[in-house]
């Protein structure tokens, strides 16, 4: 694992898994968990970027009306933490979170085993 596949994987991660949750969140957060970890092609790396993205991209359309009600000024700093503080302490985000680790892991052990040279 290298830093530079580990940024990739995170942003590649982001930026196909995004676009996607606006359709299903599910479907949304394990297609950028699988390309990412795939990118990344390690298995600490696949759980990491299945631990930090999936809560992220699971609740990209509930937060990021938010968040840019958040950057007009209509709400507070204040009401935002709060909002998407206590959103992460949900239990099906907690369970989904989980699930994607595990998913991140098996993808980035599938990762290694394709670019491994023989």
């Amino acid at each position: 694992m290298t830093k530079k596949s580990f940024i990739g994987g995170l942003f590649i991660a982001f930026i196909t898994g995004f676009p996607l949750t606006f359709f299903n969140e599910l479907i949304g957060a394990f297609v950028g968990i699988i390309i990412g970890s795939l990118f990344a092609a390690s298995k600490k790396s696949g759980g990491a970027i299945g631990f930090l993205i999936t809560p992220c991209l699971y609740l990209a359309p509930y937060s990021f009306p938010i968040f840019l009600d958040f950057v007009k000024g209509n709400i507070d700093l204040m009401y935002f933490l709060i909002l998407i503080g206590f959103s992460l302490l949900d239990i099906m985000v907690l369970i989904i979170t989980i699930i994607g680790t595990i998913v991140g892991i098996l993808f980035g052990w599938l990762g290694l085993k394709f670019t491994k040279k023989k």
